[in-house]
């Protein structure tokens, strides 16, 4: 099935970038209500339909790392041109190609929801990372666990809001 007959019926596409083990595709397990530590390795940009309560028929994209190369990261940035919103998962405090991404899926008219995932691996339970994000971007992230539930809500919530064009 091609990835623009997935696109069409919904109406909003969400997608997740992140470095490679950032925590995208675990994530998007337990945004569908799956187990969260039941991921593998994103490869090329994957595609899943779903309805979420509140928002409605969407897309949710999980692309391969932002640090990845080659065809990996060409597919992802052809994947970014077809979002309304993208979902920016940090884990860690190196945020270089993260703050580049946010600008370009900005430029293209993409709105972000800047997430501190894998909260449950940080010793603070990623404050000192959503402190650092928040004073550079001017967003305050989402702090988020997907393996233990935390943030999910409040995630839901922002796409939600960002669904509304608020």
């Amino acid at each position: 099935m091609s990835t623009e007959n997935i696109l069409e019926p919904t109406s909003r596409k969400f997608g997740l970038f992140g470095k490679r083990s950032s925590g995208k595709s675990a994530l998007i397990n337990a945004l569908l209500g799956r187990d969260a530590g039941a991921v593998k390795p994103t490869i090329e940009p994957t595609y899943q339909a779903m309805e979420i309560y509140g928002i409605g028929s969407v897309t949710l994209v999980d692309t391969a790392g932002l640090d990845s190369t080659g065809k990996r990261i060409q597919k992802t940035q052809a994947a970014a041109e077809k979002l309304d919103v993208a979902l920016m998962l940090m884990s860690n405090d190196s945020l270089e190609l993260e703050l580049v991404w946010m600008s370009r899926l900005r430029h293209n008219g993409v709105a972000i929801i800047p997430v501190i995932s894998q909260i449950d691996k940080m010793p603070d339970e990623g404050k000192h990372l959503a402190a650092a994000v928040h004073e550079v971007t001017g967003t305050k992230p989402i702090r988020v666990s997907a393996k233990l539930g935390i943030g999910l809500d409040e995630l839901l919530d922002a796409m939600r809001s960002v669904n509304r064009g608020n």
